[in-house]
């Protein structure tokens, strides 16, 4: 058995007995691990245990067999850094929040680290426990999340034929086929979503994480809502299913 330290963020949790949880932390040097906290929500005469919050941030020990790495490590110490309680004063922020961990559970392989993504992660939740608008720094970590697992579509040209589509006329997003369709090779492709070509300049010139999609998504307004949905269309491809919170998302 090893004892590692790292810090992280929990994104699943799951009760597993009367003292215990079940929890998936995604942490910033050893990327998504699951362990066991035994006797985490157990009180004493002088400390009320309720354990581990969903979204809680903290510094943590785990004990990992090293030959088994697929099996639960176990928590051995936590030591909670903040609580984000801003996220649960809005309805929007708390679904945000649940959003960005859903999809990341869902697209990461365990133990494998992803420390730009793990900063991103933080800076959405952070920004989220003050943000008016939640649909702006969403769209920014959806854009850093498929980036990050080599995701990213192709924007800037057709992939089928490679040509620059034409400034008028249907376009279209394949995700299978990993982006845009023009209207002369859409009927080829079965599984296509028209496009809202108003969204485009936000994500065309983004081919690296660092890239202005951060900076150009614009407040709430049907044009981000476009960007966010055509964004989880593909996100829900990858993941084999629709994230659970994107239509609190999009309604709000």
């Amino acid at each position: 058995m090893a004892s590692i330290k790292d810090t992280g963020v929990t994104l699943r949790r799951l009760d597993f007995s009367e003292s215990s949880q079940v929890m998936v932390f995604f942490t910033r040097a050893h990327g998504k691990v699951r362990a066991i906290g035994k006797g985490i929500k157990r009180s004493t005469r002088t400390r009320f245990a309720v354990g581990i919050d969903l979204l809680e941030v903290g510094d943590m020990v785990l004990s990992v067999r090293q030959a088994r790495q697929e099996a639960l490590a176990t928590l051995v110490e936590w030591k909670a850094q903040r609580a984000l309680a801003g996220l649960r004063e809005r309805l929007g922020r708390l679904y945000a929040a649940q959003y960005a961990a859903e999809t990341t559970t869902a697209l990461l392989e365990d133990w494998d680290p992803h420390p730009l993504l793990f900063d991103g992660l933080l800076t959405l939740l952070d920004g989220l426990c003050t943000a008016e608008a939640v649909l702006p720094p969403t769209v920014a970590y959806q854009a850093l999340l498929l980036h990050q697992v080599g995701a990213w579509p192709e924007f800037a040209v057709c992939v089928a034929c490679r040509r620059t589509p034409a400034t008028e006329g249907d376009l279209y997003f394949s995700s299978h086929e990993g982006g845009l369709l023009c209207r002369d090779c859409e009927a080829g492709h079965p599984e296509r979503r028209l496009v809202d070509r108003r969204g485009l300049p936000l994500l065309s010139g983004s081919e690296s994480p660092e890239d202005a999609v951060t900076t150009r998504v614009p407040g709430e307004g049907s044009i981000v809502e476009g960007v966010f949905s055509l964004l989880n269309y593909h996100l829900a491809h990858q993941m084999g299913r629709e994230p659970l919170l994107a239509c609190k998302l999009v309604s709000r």
